[in-house]
């Protein structure tokens, strides 16, 4: 996959509070950018049940078929161990950008990876995984969130992203 670091948007402490009570009247001062290029870790919690994403740049202009609805389009692969790992590996090893549980009972949880090495790991590990093409957006998109078909089956309906969770800047 042809993935990279990215600068994003992420919300401010006002931010995190509207998205905790789905308040949709979103300001520009519920936002701050983060220009460090980055990935990101997103755990999804849920009635117990965690699922893990990565979210990353994805190039533009790619497009396939899907059938998941989703703010930030969601990208399926078989199961890798080896990105399992670097979740294990990493996660604990940066600061959380913010935790958050929303008016559905869903906690979400994101990791910010700015190390250089880290982030050229984590593009070349993933660069000869082939997604399921079929689970892809019709409509290009700059960022996406990896999911392995295990995380996906975790939970029975697939947990919504709030709107503003993190938005791609053009730095």
């Amino acid at each position: 996959m042809d993935l990279k670091p990215f600068a994003a948007s992420l919300p401010t402490t006002s931010g995190l509070e509207k998205l905790k009570s789905n308040t949709p009247d979103w300001q520009a001062s519920d936002a701050k950018p983060v220009t460090a290029p980055s990935y990101y870790w997103y755990e999804l919690t849920k009635d117990g049940v965690h699922q893990w994403r990565l979210i990353a740049s994805w190039p533009a202009g790619k497009t396939v078929t899907t059938v998941i609805p989703s703010t930030i389009n969601t990208v399926l692969y078989s199961q890798q161990p080896v990105i399992e790992m670097l979740i294990d590996d990493w996660v604990g090893h940066f600061p959380k950008a913010f935790e958050l549980t929303d008016d559905h009972g869903v906690t979400h949880r994101l990791w910010q990876i700015t190390d250089a090495d880290v982030t050229a790991d984590i593009t070349e590990t993933l660069a000869p995984i082939e997604p399921r093409k079929t689970w892809l957006t019709t409509i290009s998109t700059p960022l996406v969130m990896l999911v392995a078909d295990q995380e996906w089956a975790k939970f029975k309906a697939p947990v919504e992203v709030p709107d503003h969770l993190i938005e791609f800047l053009n730095a």
